[in-house]
């Protein structure tokens, strides 16, 4: 589902993890504010068998920061591992303005 966003701010940090991590390849989720990715060039990865995009080979780069109280935020997986990773979270860091 969405997550309609709270309160106003700058997004600091982005990241995910699974309960399960997925196997052969190389899953990568995008993260969306009103339709639009939040991460243009690299988005998160999952790199096989890893749980956490933390140790992923390619961190994710945030091209759009600011947020705003009533921002839908979306996710898509983009690819996915052959042997899928299941549970998926997603953590954003939100500074306050």
């Amino acid at each position: 589902g969405d997550l309609e966003f709270p309160f106003t701010g700058t997004i600091t940090e982005i990241g995910g993890y699974v309960d399960t991590a997925g196997v052969t390849g190389t899953a990568v989720v995008d993260v969306n504010k009103n339709g639009t990715t939040l991460m243009t060039s690299n988005k998160l990865s999952f790199d096989t068998g890893e749980k956490t995009t933390r140790t992923a080979a390619t961190a994710p780069t945030l091209t759009t920061t600011a947020i705003t109280a009533g921002d839908l935020i979306t996710v898509d997986i983009d690819t996915n591992h052959t042997t899928k990773a299941k549970g998926l979270t997603i953590r954003i860091g939100v500074r306050m303005t």
